[in-house]
C-alpha cells in the first residue's frame, strides 16, 4: 500500500479513534527512534502504549479545488454551466497493521454530487505473510487497467481524465444519447477478494504481476432492494421505464450484493526498468526509466434474471525515461442493455411507447484508446519544484442501435423525464468522440500542485435521422485545478 505518511501523531490518534481500531500491542515492531519521538517523556504508561501502537498508522488523502469554463453556451445535453468553481475528488484514509503481516486500509470519498457526505471508497484487510504473494479481502480498488488505480487528483498529471475513464462527478464530459460513454469510470472499487503474485523477474517474458479477483460487479440499479426484508418492502422492483444499462458510474457498488452473479477478472503486467511495480504510482513521481505493458479483463452478468451481460478488455502501456513519458490504454467493452420500445407510427413530435413496462434486449460495443505524452518544461523553476507539459489524444466509439431521445415523455397519466427508446427496425450506427488536451502540471511543493488545461471534444455527426441525436455540437473547456495530496 503505497501512500504518503503523516508526520502528526495527533492526526494519527484522531483518525484511529474514529476508526475504532486500537492496534493490538505487538502488532508491529516500532523503531526506537520513532517510538521515542512519538511518546512524550513522563507520559502515563497506558497512554504511552497507545501511542506506540499508533506509530505505524499512516494517513493519506487528496482534494482539488477546480474552475472550468464550458463552451459553447448551448452544447446540447450538457449541464448549462459557465465558470463553475467547486471541490471534487476529496479522499481521506488511514492504513496500518492490526497484527503482523495483516495491514488494513480504510478510505472515504466525499463526492461532489453527494454534497460532501462521506462514502466508503475502500475498506480491506491484506495478508502478506507469503513472500511475493498478497491476498486482499473487503472493498478495494478493482485492478482493471492502469488508470483506474490512479483515481486521486494527486496521482495523475492532467485536470480531466481520459474518455475511457471519464467521471460523471468531475470535470469530464457528460454522456449524450447515442454517443460513446465510458465502459468504466475512474476509481471503481468493489467488494470481493483479490490474489496477486509478484514473481522474480529473470526474463522479459516473466510477468512482474499476476492478479486474479472476484467482486460483486456492476448492477442495474441500486441493489434493487436486495436488503434484509422489512414490512414496507418485501419485493424486488422490475426494470424502470427507461430500461437499464451497465452502471458506468458505479453508484450501485456500495455495501451489499447487487445481482445473482459475481464478476471475475484478472490482470497481468510485464515490465522492464525501475517502474517499481505494483501500481498505483503517481505519474509525476520522479524520473523513472522503464517500460511496462499490462493486460486486463473482467466480465459477468449485471441483472437479477441473468440475461444481461458485459465484458471488458484492456491493454495499457507506459514508457518512461528521465521525466519523459509516453503512455496509453486501449479498451473494448461489449454490453447488453434493456430499452423501451416505441409504438409503430410514433413520431418525435408525438412519441408513444408500446408499453411503459415492455423492453427489448439490445447489444452495444464501446471501445477506444488514448495516448498521453508528458515532458519536463522546467526541472527546477524559480518557484516550485517542477513544471511538466502534458499532451493527450483520445478516441472513443459506440456501435449500437440508434436510440430516440424523448424529453419529458407522458403516457397519458405519468410524465417520464429524459429517456431513450428503441424504434423497431432502427439501424445500427457508430458514433465517435475525439478529444484533444494540452496542459501544464506545476508541482508547487511536496503536497501541493497546480494544473492548467485546455480540452476540445469533437462530436461525430450522422445523417441518419439526425433529429433523434441532438447535442452533437463540439465542446471546448478551459480548466484550472489546485490539488493537495498527502
Amino acid at each position: 500500500m503505497n501512500h504518503r505518511t503523516s508526520s502528526s501523531i495527533y492526526c494519527q490518534i484522531f483518525v484511529c479513534l474514529l476508526l475504532g481500531a486500537a492496534v493490538p500491542a505487538g502488532a508491529a515492531d516500532v523503531a526506537a527512534a520513532g517510538a521515542s519521538a512519538a511518546v512524550p517523556a513522563g507520559a502515563n504508561p497506558a497512554f504511552a502504549s497507545v501511542l506506540e501502537r499508533l506509530a505505524n498508522v499512516r494517513l493519506f488523502g487528496a482534494a482539488s479545488l477546480n474552475w472550468r469554463n464550458v463552451g459553447p453556451r448551448e452544447p446540447g445535453f450538457e449541464t448549462q454551466i459557465q465558470n463553475q468553481v467547486y471541490l471534487a475528488d476529496l479522499y481521506l484514509g488511514a492504513a496500518g497493521p492490526v497484527m503482523e503481516h495483516v495491514p488494513v486500509l480504510i478510505e472515504w470519498n466525499l463526492p461532489t454530487a453527494g454534497r460532501g457526505v462521506p462514502r466508503l471508497s475502500q475498506a480491506y484487510g491484506e495478508y502478506d505473510g507469503v513472500r511475493r504473494i498478497k491476498f486482499q479481502f473487503g472493498k478495494f480498488m478493482v485492478p482493471f487497467g492502469r488508470y483506474n488505480e490512479l483515481y486521486r487528483p494527486d496521482q495523475y498529471l492532467a485536470v480531466t481524465r481520459p474518455l475511457l475513464y471519464a467521471s460523471p462527478d468531475s470535470l469530464d464530459l457528460v454522456v449524450r444519447p447515442n454517443s460513446p460513454r465510458p465502459p468504466i469510470s475512474y476509481g471503481y472499487s468493489d467488494i470481493g477478494g483479490r490474489w496477486s503474485w509478484y514473481p522474480v523477474r529473470v526474463h522479459p517474458l516473466v510477468p512482474s504481476e499476476v492478479t486474479l479477483f472476484v467482486v460483486n460487479g456492476f448492477g442495474e440499479q441500486k441493489n434493487r432492494l436486495r436488503t434484509f426484508p422489512n414490512p414496507t418492502s418485501l419485493g424486488i422492483p422490475g426494470p424502470g421505464t427507461a430500461g437499464v444499462t451497465p452502471d458506468f458510474g458505479h453508484d450501485n457498488n456500495n455495501l451489499a450484493d447487487n445481482n445473482n452473479a459475481k464478476t471475475m477478472g484478472g490482470r497481468i503486467v510485464f515490465a522492464l526498468g525501475d517502474l517499481r511495480l505494483p501500481w498505483p504510482l503517481p505519474e509525476q513521481a520522479g524520473d523513472l526509466s522503464g517500460t511496462h505493458v499490462g493486460l486486463s479483463g473482467m466480465g459477468g452478468n449485471y441483472d437479477l434474471e441473468g440475461a444481461l451481460g458485459y465484458e471488458m478488455w484492456s491493454a495499457d502501456w507506459s514508457f518512461d525515461y528521465k521525466g519523459i513519458s509516453l503512455s496509453g490504454e486501449a479498451m473494448y467493452s461489449r454490453n447488453h442493455f434493456l430499452t423501451p420500445i416505441l409504438a409503430p407510427g410514433s413520431t418525435l413530435s408525438s412519441p408513444s411507447l408500446q408499453s411503459t413496462g415492455t423492453h427489448t434486449r439490445k447489444l452495444e460495443h464501446l471501445y477506444g484508446y488514448f495516448v498521453q505524452a508528458s515532458f519536463p518544461i522546467m526541472r527546477r523553476p524559480p518557484w516550485g519544484k517542477r513544471l511538466t507539459g502534458v499532451l493527450v489524444y483520445n478516441e472513443m466509439y459506440r456501435r449500437g442501435p440508434l436510440l430516440d431521445f424523448l424529453l419529458n415523455f407522458n403516457d397519458g397519466t405519468t410524465t417520464f423525464e429524459s429517456m431513450t427508446a428503441y424504434r423497431v427496425g432502427t439501424p445500427y450506427v457508430t458514433r465517435k468522440i475525439t478529444k484533444y488536451t494540452g496542459g501544464l502540471h506545476w508541482q508547487l511543493a511536496r503536497h501541493f500542485a497546480a494544473k492548467f488545461e485546455y480540452s476540445y471534444w469533437v462530436m461525430s455527426r450522422s445523417t441518419i435521422r439526425s433529429a433523434t441525436s441532438l447535442g452533437l455540437n463540439d465542446i471546448y473547456q478551459g480548466a484550472f485545478s489546485l490539488v493537495m495530496g498527502f
